[in-house]
């Protein structure tokens, strides 16, 4: 059974995309590094909040993302959404066919799909919905993380959040309205100074929260 666990820095990243876009659909990368059979997912990559198709644009993001993460020995194998009906937590066809995308490179990425009804104050529960490839379909984890932060979804694969300070750093980032550090690839595209790959004052928050 693959294990599938979710820092701090990736989730919260990832999180805080969606907060600072919540009227639109946002989705990105998470970077992992891989072990005996583990994965870690370390950071995230935001990359856009105004497409959300197969397109050449996010060819490019991909190939850039893929790019960095090789040059810090990490794999591009995990993809999250959040979309803008925030009851959703299905993984749509798009994003089905995004993150199929990454499979075809490396067979044991996932998709999250971010519950918003997670991410209200007072709640502890992780807001990822993971998805499992299991051909030709994604299949929902509905028994994973739990309301712990832990458990076992199917398919042969196990989701955990790194510990139980995740849901509380990241709360306590939305409460100090820290999303503004979080700049996407469709920023970029408008100013080319914007660090959407690394997000390096943002992770810097991150790790002194």
């Amino acid at each position: 059974m693959t294990e599938y666990t979710v820092s701090v820095q990736a989730y919260a990243k990832a999180v805080l995309h969606c907060a600072k876009h919540p009227w639109a659909t946002v989705h990105g990368l998470l970077l992992a590094e891989k072990k005996e059979g583990k994965i870690r997912f370390v950071d995230a990559v935001p990359l856009a909040h105004n497409w959300t198709n197969l397109t050449a644009m996010f060819d490019v993001a991909l190939q850039q993302a893929q790019q960095y993460a090789k040059t810090k020995g990490l794999s591009v194998c995990g993809y999250y959404v959040a979309y803008e009906d925030t009851k959703a937590t299905q993984l749509s066809a798009s994003g089905a066919l995004l993150a199929k995308t990454l499979v075809e490179a490396d067979e044991s990425t996932v998709a999250f799909v971010v519950d918003a009804k997670k991410l209200t104050p007072g709640s502890s529960a992780a807001a990822f919905v993971p998805y499992v490839y299991a051909e030709p379909q994604w299949k929902e984890q509905s028994s994973a993380f739990g309301e712990s932060g832990k458990g076992s979804g199917t398919k042969g694969a196990s989701f955990v959040l790194e510990n139980n300070r995740v849901v509380a750093v990241t709360r306590k980032l939305v409460d100090e309205r820290a999303e503004v550090w979080v700049h996407d690839f469709d920023e970029h595209l408008d100013d080319v100074s914007l660090d959407w790959l690394q997000n390096q004052a943002l992770s810097e928050r991150i790790r002194t929260t």
